[in-house]
């Protein structure tokens, strides 16, 4: 008599417990977008408090200017409609405002940073002592006459009484102090206000009296001369980051600072610099060649010129050495790896070993590692990110190590197990601190992983309700 082999129920399919363990990664994916939700949560209330303390002590500040601002009467392009709706074009006389740039241009100032508090989270603020000094040419009017493109019309009286020298600075709370002008050897106070407010919308102003400065020659304008000396320092505060924008035809910036981690940003980055533990110092030196907007243009070109003014902009940002919540947000990207690799260790076992492991159990396993992510968070927030991913991740290896010594049925087995995932977790951490090389060593680490799983499950039979031993899957290797 032949026997026959016995029926295999479905629920012993290896393929079937594939499926099941790939369905529960799928359900917990859900409890990490949370996860990640909650990153990007405390993120946004860490940016709401910087703006609460930038609102006090002052923004990031951008230096403009200073810029030369002489109103001049022109004639004006009028478009109106008529009674039979076609459009009339007329001019009409009007009052223009001409930008002029300085020749030279050179900042230079200490930057002290300080690390501000508010509950548990810390915004970086500083203060500077800018000593802005520089030249300009005798401003000359030729080109607002010849610039038909924008309707500038003939040039009438230019109002050299009511000459201003302005600077930008977009946040005035930021001042401390008295700022005074030295035009020409004269001393000029500044006072709060714009000139041309499509220029910049907060500042500061120094009126020029250039009629008197200077003698007026037959064209209505001061006679050639040399060079405008000017200079002026300002005692500024800020959070985040300091800038300056390039209106010299030479522009020199120097900076030093005790901040050891420094980001140049902008459009231009430092011409020499260095970087230790006592700080930072940094120079540019920005020629007018790399900027895309002249020396002088009249007030009706200011708005087609904003994009390039504001986009010239540099200088640096005081970034915090560890952003918690940026390394907590890549580790969480990593959530869903970290599912499959448990699972794939605990599948192993399964293979390997008379032992069965229910999906409840499995998912007891995937929101321990969920958990692991509010941990690390919570804690980053108090202490160091080394100290807290150190804390949870022990945390979460006890745990689940002591889990699997029931489910597995053995403490040698979840020992092993313990000790993957203690490695998987060593491993992560080497990819969060190695940012420049984390694509190649996580590429390397997955290769090698699927190489090990498919070296170890090459003689499984998929097919069979039955594993194959240990002995069989490795022979050969």
């Amino acid at each position: 008599m032949f026997e026959t082999e016995r029926p295999r129920r479905w629920r012993d399919s290896k393929l079937v417990k594939v499926m099941g363990v790939g369905i529960l990664v799928l359900l917990l994916l859900i409890p990490l977008g949370m996860v990640g939700g909650l990153v990007a949560e405390r993120q946004q209330r860490q940016l709401s408090v910087e703006q609460e303390l930038a609102a006090v002590w002052g923004a990031a500040q951008t230096v403009a200017g200073p810029v030369l601002s002489i109103p001049y009467e022109s004639l004006c392009e009028v478009q109106t409609t008529a009674a039979n709706g076609q459009v009339v074009t007329s001019f009409q006389p009007c009052e223009k405002i001409a930008h002029f740039l300085p020749e030279t241009l050179a900042v230079d100032g200490p930057v002290t940073p300080e690390v501000r508090s508010r509950g548990i989270f810390d915004v970086v603020v500083y203060r500077t002592d800018l000593r802005l000094q520089g030249t300009f040419a005798p401003p000359k009017f030729d080109e607002m006459a010849r610039d038909a493109a924008v309707g500038a019309g003939p040039i009438g009286k230019i109002h050299w009484e009511r000459a201003s020298l302005g600077v930008g600075i977009p946040d005035l709370r930021g001042i401390r102090g008295r700022v005074d002008l030295d035009w020409q050897g004269q001393r000029v106070p500044f006072s709060p206000g714009v000139v041309d407010p499509s220029l910049w919308t907060a500042g500061l102003r120094a009126p020029l009296r250039l009629d008197v400065a200077a003698e007026k020659s037959a064209a209505g304008k001061p006679a050639a001369g040399g060079r405008i000396p000017f200079s002026f320092s300002v005692s500024l505060a800020g959070s985040s980051g300091l800038s300056l924008l390039p209106f010299g035809r030479q522009t020199r910036l120097a900076l030093r600072s005790s901040w050891r981690s420094p980001s140049f940003s902008g459009a231009f980055l430092p011409e020499s610099r260095r970087v230790g533990k006592d700080g930072f110092n940094a120079t540019w030196n920005v020629s007018y060649y790399g900027r895309s907007f002249p020396q002088s243009w009249s007030s009706v070109q200011t708005g087609s010129l904003a994009t390039a003014i504001n986009g010239s902009a540099f200088g640096v940002d005081f970034v915090q050495p560890v952003d918690v919540y940026q390394q907590t947000e890549r580790s969480v990207k990593y959530g869903a790896l970290f599912l499959v690799l448990t699972f794939v260790t605990f599948f192993l076992f399964e293979l390997f070993q008379p032992i069965r492991v229910h999906p409840v159990q499995y998912l007891m396993v995937g929101s321990a590692l969920c958990l692991f992510y509010v941990l690390l968070l919570s804690i980053a927030e108090q202490l160091a990110f080394g100290i807290a991913y150190l804390i949870a991740a022990g945390a979460t290896v006890t745990l689940l190590g002591a889990y699997a010594a029931a489910v597995l049925r053995g403490k040698k087995r979840a020992a092993v197990f313990g000790g993957v995932l203690g490695l998987l977790y060593a491993y992560l951490y080497v990819l969060l601190q190695a940012e420049d090389y984390a694509l190649l060593l996580g590429s390397v680490g997955l290769f090698l992983i699927l190489a090990l799983v498919m070296l170890i499950t090459r003689r499984v039979d998929w097919y069979g309700s039955g594993t194959a031993p240990v002995e069989a899957a490795i022979e050969g290797a």
